[in-house]
């Protein structure tokens, strides 16, 4: 979440000071074109008149009269100029709306994981071990399973299987993860996951558990048909496996 606000502050500075570029370079295009109408209205002013009435034009302008009966606001009416705080005001509601969907956008994205995470471990009940076995090879061991979110827990995605394997001396030799087949568990959903952990050497024991997304234990308990969860039986030229 950090991460996200750090973003989020860097992309509104970044556009505070586009907007600001732009409303600097608004304002300097102002100016010039008011200091080139005062330059232009002076040099007119400057120039000399060089006009040459003929007399024809002299009898017309002395027939022509001022209608003093005209409103004096005709007389001096300007013309409507589009002013241009406008464009500014909207390039700032621009920018504003871009900030805002961006934050929008970063903050929902930022907190979908956690919010899966967060479900997957405050889950009402622990998740429950159905079958379990395994198979040893001269590099691995093999892991087979069935897990079951119980009817009263909630939803969970994003699953996986860790196990440590310990050999004689009690230190562990080996460790793997590998995620359930089944990505999202809703309430009384059953999955079968597979973990295969490269390991040579003896074999004491291993054992299993689940976990987040984000590495955090999820609680589970044993629900065998054997309810052996200790240890299995040890015969003649096998392993005793903890579980």
């Amino acid at each position: 979440m950090d991460l996200v606000l750090i973003t989020i502050t860097a992309i509104s500075l970044v556009l505070a000071i586009a907007m600001g570029f732009i409303v600097f370079k608004l304002a300097r295009e102002e100016r010039e074109r008011s200091e080139a109408r005062v330059a232009f209205l002076a040099a007119a002013a400057a120039a000399a008149p060089s006009l040459k009435l003929r007399e024809s034009d002299a009898r017309t302008a002395a027939a022509t009269r001022l209608n003093v009966d005209a409103p004096s606001g005709e007389l001096f009416a300007a013309s409507d100029a589009e002013s241009p705080w406008l464009r500014r005001i909207g390039v700032a509601v621009a920018v504003a709306a871009l900030v805002a969907t961006v934050g929008y956008a970063l903050t929902h994205i930022g907190a979908g994981p956690s919010t899966t995470t967060s479900v997957a471990t405050k889950q009402a009940a622990p998740l429950e071990l159905l079958a379990l076995q395994h198979s040893q090879e001269r590099d691995s061991l093999t892991i087979s399973g069935t897990v079951r979110n119980p009817r009263d827990g909630a939803a969970v995605s994003e699953v996986a299987v860790s196990a440590f394997v310990f050999g004689p001396d009690g230190n562990v030799v080996a460790s793997g993860r590998a995620g359930l087949d089944y990505a999202t568990l809703a309430p009384g959903d059953e999955s079968p996951f597979v973990l295969r952990v490269p390991v040579k050497g003896s074999v004491s024991r291993y054992r299993v558990g689940f976990r987040a997304a984000d590495g955090s234990v999820i609680a589970h308990v044993d629900r065998r048909a054997t309810g052996n969860s200790a240890q299995n039986t040890q015969t003649s030229g096998s392993t005793p496996w903890a579980h």
